[in-house]
């Protein structure tokens, strides 16, 4: 199995090498991800196998902006989520997706966190498979587009 651990930074090329091969399809996220990865605020946490890194998660915290008059409630953003696809199906993102849950869960000592949430490609029936196996439910259909132009849905999840 896998050792999921908080990245370092010379991770990051790693997390560039799967972010370009998963994430293809929907953009240059090659690109974007990496500079999440050094943004203040982002956790990342990677899988590995030996010294390969062979997936990540990135976790960012915001303001709630679902409406009603909770004070100061928070959401975990699960900014991305990727595993090498010649490691897909082994239970590797589902530690991942653990470990930023435990993120989620020591973040909630100090804010009010109500979800979990992410977006996910309308085209994305393995991702969108996943994320409802493990609790989310699509809470806006039509959230945007992504720069190749597949549809953005919404997916949320309440905290805890």
């Amino acid at each position: 199995m896998a050792l999921i651990e908080q990245a370092k930074p010379e991770d990051v090329d790693q997390v560039h090498r799967i972010a370009r091969e998963v994430f293809a399809v929907y953009g240059d996220y090659g690109k974007l991800l990496p500079r999440f990865f050094a943004s203040q605020g982002v956790t990342t946490y990677v899988a590995r196998i030996g010294p390969e890194v062979v997936g990540f998660v990135m976790m960012g915290f915001m303001p709630w902006t679902g409406g009603g008059q909770e004070e100061n409630p928070w959401i975990g953003d699960l900014l991305a989520m990727g595993v090498d696809p010649a490691r897909q199906g082994k239970g590797i993102g589902t530690e991942l997706l653990r470990q930023a849950f435990e993120l989620v869960a020591q973040m909630s000592e100090w804010r009010d966190i109500r979800q979990v949430q992410l977006t996910c490609a309308e085209s994305n029936q393995q991702g969108l498979g996943f994320f409802a196996r493990n609790g989310f439910k699509v809470i806006n259909a039509q959230h945007g587009s992504y720069s190749s132009g597949q549809a953005a849905m919404r997916l949320g999840r309440d905290f805890p």
